[in-house]
């Protein structure tokens, strides 16, 4: 019984580390969406986001433990400064993917465990196992936006036979 359970996972182990090739995605219907273009990441810069008041914005704070973000849900006003503080508890990297919010928004600066970094034209951003990450970005639109831990596809394979998929949390710009 016991070899059985092995060779199940050293199966699911196996079959995360190939790559399986993607399939292009064909929209079922010919309707137009009324989502709107995503803010080019040129004319995020050429706003004159420095002059802000960064020193009073307002600072959000996002724990990563155990594979889940605290809070699940952030709200912040268009148009107003924000500090995103990501502060990874777990003892892996984790990815805080929010695609829709960062294309959405203005990023201004980002310093990674108390180092600058020039690319600020991001989908997403990398945290070392017990690191943190501050991310200075201004709203630019309002509305919802999700966000979500990215693994890699082999771990979460591996484990996504034992463990529940982490929840997606939400973005809310009034």
């Amino acid at each position: 019984m016991k070899l059985r359970h092995i060779i199940v996972i050293l199966s699911a182990t196996g079959l995360g580390a190939c790559s399986w090739p993607s399939l292009p995605s064909i929209p079922l219907t010919k309707e137009p969406t009324d989502e709107r273009p995503a803010i080019s990441c040129n004319a995020a810069t050429r706003l004159n986001l420095q002059a802000l008041d960064w020193a009073n914005a307002k600072r959000l704070d996002i724990h990563i433990r155990q594979a889940r973000f605290r809070p699940g849900t952030l709200v912040m006003k268009v148009n107003f400064p924000i500090v995103l503080r990501l502060f990874n508890g777990d003892r892996e990297v984790r990815t805080f993917r929010a695609k829709a919010f960062f294309r959405a928004s203005a990023v201004v600066r980002i310093v990674y465990d108390g180092r600058r970094m020039d690319e600020t034209c991001i989908d997403a951003i990398r945290v070392g196992p017990l690191k943190g990450a501050e991310i200075q970005i201004v709203p630019l639109r309002q509305g919802e936006f999700p966000f979500r831990i990215q693994e890699s596809p082999g771990l979460s394979l591996a484990l996504g036979l034992f463990s529940k998929p982490a929840k997606p949390g939400h973005i809310i710009v009034r």
